[in-house]
């Protein structure tokens, strides 16, 4: 028997299907809701007597209760060896309004495959459908004392222009094509062949180098680490193996591909040194405070003042370079609505001038320290003081200063840190930002199954590399001009 997401899987790739059936795929599982989002749908709905679907159940289970009852609530079906969940479902008279759950606070990039199969699935039921609504967060909801959750949903027949119902319809999702191919197909005779989904989201599968082994061994200026490049297979089909061969006119022309072929040229390294110094610059002045924060996201507000989809700031770790070249670090971590906490221990720690280091510091700290502004006015000026003296770290590789073939067109702070130190984030406990907002919450929740302690020293190792990490960089930049 398949699942929906089975099936999207398979149709990402049928390699990706097949290496992970037996893991629980969950991408939503790093959006945090501490609220029963069902529930919340149906105090929103005003849903008190229903009918309740569990695991394992059948059709029989639905209609033997369909005269019983008016609401459906995650019912499940099964026919063609497919079976799906369908979270609302509201009877009146013979026919079914249709309630689906979407994830966000505007809709767009709709899942149509998704809907098309459970209404078709509910359609050869003969389940009639009068109409169909998606449920969707209200971005203008801010959570004050309480949770609302008459406020907090929005519902709509429509999109873009069109109802839902006649959208849904112009195309039929034929499963059934998908789940003979699925079962026509192993592992062993699937074709490797390379496609979007290698590097889907800018992220690259799991499983490249399990799928393309011999890539893991390719020289590190080679052809194939060109970042952002729709030539470079075709350039190392056609026999051209190495960066600095790269046909220049099958190049994008980013600053990033050109510090590739000429550090390729170079000897395996590419410095712009005099606009490397003019960054550099920026760093003149001591102290210098090398940050990293982590965060967690609610899907569902959960204290004063947040909306859907805000952060809450939980742990920093920072280092600060002294006139004498001396190197402090100080941290925080806390639990709960911590928010303030975090920024008091924020400005306590922080020296009042110098230059702020951070990776990606734009799209993460400041955004970050300004939102914290948002939360405490009281605190305002001196956060906003803060934000306005981040230096981004990232700034000479994004913007092609500096390539190093050992990048091999990586251009995380985790590849920096290894190639320069030799100190690989895969020997912690903790090696990823998405395992230590997972591991925070095993702690925020109170798990038992944990060891409290050792948790908290692997999320403040963790924070503490990357900080420490941001240090080691600079001195290498320095170490470059």
């Amino acid at each position: 028997m398949y699942h929906i997401g089975d099936l999207k899987r398979f149709i990402r790739c049928p390699r990706y299907y097949f290496l992970t059936c037996d893991e629980k795929i969950n991408n939503t599982q790093y959006l945090r809701s501490d609220e029963s989002i069902i529930d919340l749908l149906c105090k929103h709905l005003h849903i008190d007597n229903c009918y309740k679907g569990s695991m394992g159940e059948n059709n029989e289970c639905f209609f033997n209760n369909a005269d019983s009852y008016q609401w459906f609530v995650n019912t499940r079906f099964e026919l063609e060896n497919l079976r799906i969940k369908i979270p609302l479902m509201h009877k009146d008279k013979d026919a079914y309004d249709i309630y689906f759950f979407y994830r966000g606070i505007a809709l767009k990039d709709l899942d149509f495959y998704y809907y098309r199969c459970n209404l078709e699935i509910l359609r050869k039921l003969g389940i009639e459908i009068d109409d169909i609504y998606i449920i969707y967060i209200n971005k203008d909801y801010v959570y004050h004392e309480s949770l609302d959750s008459e406020e907090l949903f929005l519902i709509t027949d429509h999109y873009k222009g069109k109802r839902l119902i006649d959208l849904f319809d112009e195309e039929i999702a034929d499963y059934k094509e998908i789940i003979k191919r699925i079962e026509g197909t192993n592992i062993d005779s699937y074709v490797l062949k390379k496609n979007k989904s290698c590097h889907l989201h800018n992220s690259q599968c799991p499983f490249y180098y399990e799928c393309f082994k011999e890539e893991k061994d390719l020289p590190d200026d080679s052809i194939l680490t060109l970042v952002s490049s729709q030539y470079k297979e075709k350039m190392y089909n056609e026999g051209i193996k190495y960066l600095k061969d790269a046909n220049v006119d099958e190049l994008e022309g980013n600053k990033i591909q050109y510090a590739q072929v000429l550090a390729s040229r170079n000897g395996g390294q590419f410095v712009d040194k005099y606009n490397l110094k003019k960054f550099l610059s920026k760093l003149d002045s001591r102290p210098i405070c090398f940050i990293d924060f982590e965060w967690d996201t609610y899907i569902i507000p959960k204290y004063e003042g947040m909306k859907a989809l805000d952060v809450l700031p939980f742990e920093y770790v920072m280092f600060i370079l002294d006139e004498n070249d001396e190197l402090k670090s100080y941290s925080f971590l806390g639990n709960g609505d911590c928010r303030r906490e975090f920024v008091e221990a924020l400005l306590n720690n922080m020296p009042k001038s110098g230059p702020i280091v951070a990776y990606n510091a734009l799209g993460a700290e400041v955004m970050r320290v300004k939102e914290l502004a948002n939360y405490f006015p009281e605190y305002e000026k001196e956060l906003l003081d803060i934000a306005d003296r981040f230096v981004d770290l990232a700034f000479p590789f994004i913007n092609g200063l500096v390539y190093d073939v050992r990048m091999r067109g990586n251009l995380t702070l985790k590849k920096l840190v290894d190639i320069i130190s030799g100190i690989s984030y895969k020997d912690l406990e903790i090696s990823d930002g998405i395992d230590a907002v997972l591991r925070w919450r095993d702690i925020d929740l109170g798990n038992e199954d944990i060891n409290e302690e050792e948790t908290i020293n692997s999320l403040i190792e963790y924070c503490g590399l990357d900080a420490y990490g941001l240090y080691l960089v600079y001195k290498w930049l320095l170490e470059l001009i």
